[in-house]
């Protein structure tokens, strides 16, 4: 449903990148090295971006000889993976990567207070940009060349807005750190802030960080960090699952693959095979057996990555 949406979108990407800034302070990466720093993160940014963009395109291809996508659509999908806009989810590991970059970068070149003006003022700037050439991508729509020059730009300004909240969890990491323990202060607190986004997201509506549709500019940040935080604390209160950090350790993976590579489309066409055998299942069966087949294909598909393509992760055999 559209309140559903709202909600989800209201916090699920910039819970990436307060993820990102927290691991960064976590892993005390302003003290290292940048240019290692640059190399690691390349490798497990932009290796797996540029393999990825490769598959969607032989995926592309097939559909191209199906006659599922026309021939404009395929050339914008390639203009899009080399400009680093990129196709569908891809999109995220670009930001991702310089998000952090332009972080670790300002952080350890300049000033701490010039630091920290440039980063959280970059992000208001970026929003402005973003709401001038969209009228201009308007204007010029049916132009595959002003279309894929509009969208390089964009790919700087979601980084934008994204190292504002690589910044906002660095810097408030150590609220986190406090209990090492269980804490039902913090438990409570978490679920406090989660609940209260609810309400908040309905009245800003669906946001899109993939089209830096962001709405209401204060309520979509306080939104994100309501959801984000609150989402962290719960998650730091509760057991450890082996299986959920199997899937988390793998999650570049299973974003990648989810969608494009039919595996989610897979699994909904084998629910709708078991609705037709059990009739009156529920909608919420359906929506289950959807849930565990996507599970079972992607744990499939970790396992012979892992093990046989890791290079296509960014990995070593």
């Amino acid at each position: 449903s559209e309140e559903l949406r709202a909600w989800i979108s209201s916090f699920h990407m910039p819970l990436f990148f307060i993820i990102a800034g927290m691991l960064i302070c976590y892993k005390d990466e302003t003290g290292q090295d940048l240019k290692t720093l640059f190399q690691k993160k390349f490798r497990g940014i932009i290796v797996p971006y540029f393999w990825f963009s490769i598959i969607y395109t032989l995926i592309d291809v097939l559909n191209l000889l199906l006659h599922k996508i026309d021939l404009h659509t395929f050339i914008k999908n390639i203009c899009e993976a080399v400009t680093f806009y990129g196709s569908s989810v891809l999109w995220f590991l670009p930001a991702l990567f310089l998000s952090e970059m332009g972080f670790l970068f300002f952080t350890k070149k300049l000033p701490r207070f010039l630091s920290v003006l440039i980063i959280f003022a970059l992000a208001p700037l970026a929003y402005l940009g973003q709401l001038y050439i969209s009228s201009i991508y308007t204007v010029y729509e049916s132009s595959l060349l002003i279309t894929t020059l509009i969208n390089f730009v964009r790919v700087f300004l979601r980084a934008a807005i994204a190292m504002s909240f690589v910044g906002i969890a660095y810097y408030s990491f150590f609220l986190f750190k406090k209990n090492e323990t269980f804490s039902w202060k913090e438990l409570t607190l978490g679920i406090l802030l989660f609940l209260l986004n609810l309400p908040l997201s309905q009245i800003n509506g669906c946001v899109d960080f993939h089209y830096i549709i962001l709405e209401n500019i204060p309520l979509f940040y306080l939104c994100a960090i309501l959801g984000s935080f609150g989402l962290i604390l719960i998650c730091k209160n509760c057991k450890y699952s082996p299986q959920i950090g199997y899937f988390g350790k793998n999650s570049l993976l299973v974003m990648c693959t989810h969608v494009n590579c039919y595996i989610l489309y897979a699994a909904i066409l084998i629910a709708w095979q078991i609705d037709t055998i059990v009739t009156r299942a529920k909608s919420y069966i359906f929506l289950f057996n959807i849930m565990i087949f996507t599970f079972l294909f992607e744990a499939i598909l970790i396992q012979v990555v892992n093990r046989f393509f890791p290079f296509i992760l960014g990995k070593r055999r």
